[in-house]
């Protein structure tokens, strides 16, 4: 991303309402002005740090765009690699087949596997993994994520499945982007589809969701925990549709008792992991350790939020019915999530 840096007179292009389209209504100009200096100021911040760069911002306050911009060498048609901004996408996915009476998060995740899957003698943790304990982030298992991505795994779910545990699954928060993966696979075996497809009848379509694309595994499985591309304006339409609860234009395509659950802390990141009070309140206004509900992560100020690396960001902040999307390739995410929070958050 080096050839990206320019001179900071230089380096941005901020572009009108009329030129990004889209189905989001855009706010008139007195209300976007109103919102500029906040936000020019989040693409300040992020710029200091070496080998930063803010690609994207867009604000959705009441249902409208006030802010819209990005840098030199993006635009608004331009796919960005969400990261683990797919994982949001997944349980998405996860609650729209609950919805179809598909599958249950109570579920046994050994009864959707064949036997060639799983292991001889299967660990009792391994047969009492349910679909919950993977969407909170507690399944237990090791992370193959980077063995993934360096080609050292041929048959992701398969190694997956047969590693050994590091805990119970349910006692504690362990960040793992395999989760993903294995609901990913669930969702075909139950739809028939892949969850690329499956999304596409259920959320992308409805949403007018047309640039998109997600990686697959050697098996023809979504990723799942990562991988997904989006524009700027689909995450934020994404963003959108979890502050409306699933109702879009008027339509109730999923379940707002989902949203509920869906946003609801199930964990904590410290849970059987840290006990010190004083290390606790030190926590207490830490973006990362608010809890963990169904693939995304809760905040402060009664916020949620999809959070992929190096900065890409959908903050839902219900309280303000507003939406916050960045696109990034930032070394200091939490330099971003700070910048949002003291500029963006008074305004909403």
């Amino acid at each position: 991303m080096k050839n990206l840096i320019l001179p900071a007179v230089l380096s941005m292009v901020i572009l009108s309402a009329a030129s990004c389209g889209g189905s989001l209504p855009r706010a008139d100009k007195s209300t976007m002005d109103r919102y500029e200096k906040a936000c020019d100021k989040v693409f300040d911040d992020v710029w200091r740090g070496p080998g930063n760069v803010l690609h994207s911002l867009m604000v959705v306050d009441e249902g409208k765009v006030v802010y819209e911009r990005w840098n030199v060498g993006f635009s608004p048609d331009q796919l960005q690699v969400m990261w683990s901004v797919s994982k949001t996408f997944t349980a998405f996915a996860i609650g729209f087949a609950q919805q179809d009476g598909l599958l249950c998060t109570s579920d046994k995740v050994v009864s959707f596997f064949d036997e060639d899957m799983l292991p001889d003698n299967p660990h009792p943790w391994l047969e009492n993994l349910t679909i919950h304990d993977l969407l909170i982030m507690s399944s237990g298992l090791p992370d193959l994520t980077y063995d993934v991505l360096d080609n050292k795994v041929e048959d992701w779910g398969r190694s997956f499945l047969n590693s050994d545990f590091i805990f119970e699954p349910g006692h504690q928060f362990n960040y793992n982007s395999m989760n993903g993966y294995i609901l990913s696979m669930i969702i075909s075996k139950v739809t028939g589809q892949t969850m690329e497809d499956y999304l596409d009848e259920k959320l992308f379509a409805p949403l007018k969701i047309r640039d998109y694309h997600s990686l697959k595994s050697p098996q023809g499985f979504d990723a799942g925990g990562w991988g997904l591309y989006l524009s700027t304006e689909s995450l934020a339409k994404a963003g959108q549709f979890f502050l409306q609860k699933g109702n879009w234009n008027g339509k109730q395509l999923l379940a707002q008792e989902w949203f509920d659950t869906a946003s609801y802390p199930h964990i904590m990141q410290y849970t059987n992991l840290i006990e010190d009070p004083a290390v606790l309140e030190n926590l207490k206004d830490d973006q990362g350790f608010q809890g963990y509900g169904y693939q995304m992560w809760n905040c402060t100020d009664g916020a949620v939020r999809m959070h992929g690396a190096n900065g890409q960001l959908a903050i839902i902040f219900p309280q303000q019915n507003a939406v916050v999307v960045t696109t990034a390739f930032s070394s200091d995410e939490q330099k971003l999530l700070d910048s949002i929070w003291k500029n963006i958050y008074p305004l909403l």
